[in-house]
């Protein structure tokens, strides 16, 4: 059995690891906390966009179906949509700068893994990896595929006109003809205890992905005071008959050619706010179930101490009694 010295020795260590995991329990929670609010301020702006987005795509289409009025014309397709042979492969991937949450950067490092194994068929020079955080450019450098490491900071301060400028970066590559696909790899912050790992596609532009992954289609949209306003039409699930009808200046076209790559600039934007906040959540949690292992350790150790000091008490208690009869 170990000395009680040993012993002691052990419970202060613990203790003194159960202050630190508290201590970065706390902060977590108070990163949580920002990211949460910032998520919340930028959610419904993101949503009400992408909904104007998908009414214009949706009125095209029947308009395309039943006939343009007099003086309407189709609009053209844009470049951002038109799907390709894919030979130039683009891949961001989110994660942290830090350790201590858990399983959250080995999952991303196994998916960016995965996507890397569907394109086995690439040579690694075409694909190119932008990594957001220090833990995933360890990662990228290992891969042997083109690592563009400006990024790598988004994670600890999540800005979105450095978002703007990595999502206009990507879509000058795919009109030239330099990137044929691009995805994001990232968490999805559900709540406190639930962060979905993501793998969507972020060109070309897929309108019924936007549509099934977008949660304020076919919904009210609610900001921090309420309702977004104006809502001129009940917002239902859109019917084949159904579009809102926006008055638009000056063009059709120059709006979509405007809001297309703003679309994409805030579902970048989002994504990095996403990962940043499933990075606190899952640190948080990891830091509480430490502190509460080292209290039951500490307990444990506790309760061993007592009993080798009991036992130690008894022995000399027997020694002195032994002596004595003798």
């Amino acid at each position: 059995m170990e000395s009680l010295r040993e012993i002691r020795r052990r419970i202060n260590s613990v203790r003194r690891t159960q202050k630190i995991t508290e201590a970065m329990h706390r902060i977590s929670s108070a990163k949580l906390h920002k990211a949460q609010t910032a998520l919340g301020y930028i959610l419904p702006y993101e949503e009400r966009l992408h909904y104007m987005l998908l009414t214009f795509i949706h009125e095209e289409r029947y308009l395309y179906e039943h006939g343009f009025p007099h003086g309407m014309s189709a609009l053209r397709q844009t470049p951002y949509a038109l799907a390709r042979p894919v030979n130039q492969v683009s891949i961001i991937f989110m994660a942290s700068d830090t350790g201590l949450c858990g399983a959250y950067n080995a999952n991303i490092e196994k998916k960016c893994l995965e996507a890397l194994g569907e394109y086995a068929n690439l040579p690694r020079e075409n694909i190119t990896l932008y990594p957001v955080g220090i833990k995933m450019l360890e990662v990228a450098q290992k891969t042997g595929c083109k690592v563009d490491d400006r990024y790598v900071g988004l994670m600890a301060h999540p800005n979105a006109k450095t978002c703007e400028r990595l999502s206009r970066r990507l879509e000058i590559g795919y009109m030239r003809g330099m990137v044929d696909k691009a995805e994001l790899i990232y968490y999805h912050f559900k709540n406190m205890s639930v962060q979905i790992l993501q793998r969507d596609i972020f060109l070309p532009f897929q309108s019924e992905l936007v549509k099934s992954t977008n949660p304020a289609f076919g919904c009210e949209i609610r900001g921090k005071q309420g309702p977004i306003i104006p809502q001129e039409y009940p917002l239902a699930e859109l019917d084949p008959e159904y579009y809102e009808g926006f008055i638009i200046e000056p063009s059709r076209q120059e709006l979509i050619d405007a809001l297309l790559p703003r679309v994409l600039s805030f579902q970048l934007y989002m994504a990095v706010l996403d990962a940043n906040a499933s990075e606190h959540a899952a640190r948080t949690i990891a830091m509480k179930a430490a502190s509460e292992n080292a209290q039951d350790l500490v307990r444990d150790l506790t309760l061993l101490y007592n009993k080798s000091r009991q036992q130690a008490i008894t022995a000399e208690i027997l020694d002195i009694l032994s002596g004595s009869v003798r």
